[in-house]
């Protein structure tokens, strides 16, 4: 390991972080579990570019607000991401599903009856968590697009999956994930996409939207490939409740009808998916865990 490579695993993308609340959630009494997520979620402070880009995520949620009462809000996301986090490894180290209820049932049951279709999701709860309920309680295999990490310790620390119906698939190369996820979906797999983050891979396209009031660029591949294999968009969100317990919410789905002007359609589909997208965060905005420094509102 080279002293870069070495030095990396602190960043705040590192997998330092990430191994030091796995050993607390896996070495502490339960009793002592709000003490270490509490104490684990003050790296925000570290992480400049994160704590910039949440501040102007809420500053756009909330206007008006002051500074101050955002800073502390900030600490909520963080701290409900670091849950989020935990709850993952208690899942993958000892199998422990946290408690779910469900809204929105009609367009969940419906989603699985058709065999084939797009669930649209966001940066919110546990996306993973969410990924493996839908494997172990469909009778449909689930396909998970994801960008994959830019440091390759955190990538393997983050990436590893036990379902049997869950596959993975990472945003590196657009054309051939294009073409796989189209045969995916004719084959009646449903492929889960989030769909809120404008950091765009190269080579993925992107849509302009508008996101509480201010401009935003949103993936196009969902809305792309939900016209070329013409199925409906659902937009499910993971909602992290309490102490694992989450909220599976499932909405109306998103029809794109085929037409001459296809990016118009898309145009139009991607604006429907923003505002189903700005509501459920303007209730939940302390579990939208939008980072990324291009996430400007």
């Amino acid at each position: 390991m080279t002293a870069s490579a070495w030095w990396r695993r602190f960043g705040s993308r590192g997998v330092f972080w990430r191994q030091l609340l796995r050993f607390g959630i896996l070495n502490c009494p339960l009793w002592l579990e709000p003490v270490a997520i509490a104490w684990w979620s003050m790296f925000f402070l570290l992480w400049s570019s994160g704590r910039r880009t949440v501040m102007r995520n809420l500053s756009a949620i909330k206007p008006g607000s002051l500074a101050v009462v955002n800073f502390f809000r900030c600490y909520r996301v963080f701290w409900n991401y670091a849950w989020t986090i935990a709850d993952k490894v208690r899942f993958k180290e000892s199998r422990v599903l946290p408690d779910w209820e469900f809204v929105g049932w009609k367009h969940f049951e419906e989603m699985q009856a058709r065999g084939g279709a797009i669930l649209l999701t966001a940066h919110m709860g546990s996306y993973d968590l969410g990924a493996h309920l839908f494997s172990e309680t469909s009778g449909h295999s689930i396909v998970m697009v994801r960008a994959p990490e830019d440091d390759p310790e955190t990538r393997q620390f983050e990436e590893t999956h036990s379902a049997e119906a869950l596959r993975v698939e990472f945003t590196t190369n657009s054309t051939e994930l294009a073409i796989g996820l189209l045969g995916a979906i004719r084959e009646g797999h449903i492929v889960a996409i989030q769909g809120d983050r404008d950091r765009v891979t190269p080579g993925i396209s992107d849509l302009p939207a508008t996101l509480f009031g201010k401009p935003v660029r949103l993936p196009a591949g969902p809305f792309a490939l939900a016209m070329a294999a013409r199925v409906p968009i659902y937009p499910v969100f993971n909602v992290r409740l309490g102490r694992r317990r989450y909220r599976l919410v499932t909405r109306e789905p998103i029809e794109i009808v085929r037409t001459a002007n296809r990016e118009a359609a898309c145009q139009e589909a991607v604006q429907v998916w923003a505002r189903e997208l700005e509501t459920i965060v303007r209730t939940c905005w302390y579990q939208w865990f939008s980072f990324e420094p291009e996430s400007a509102s």
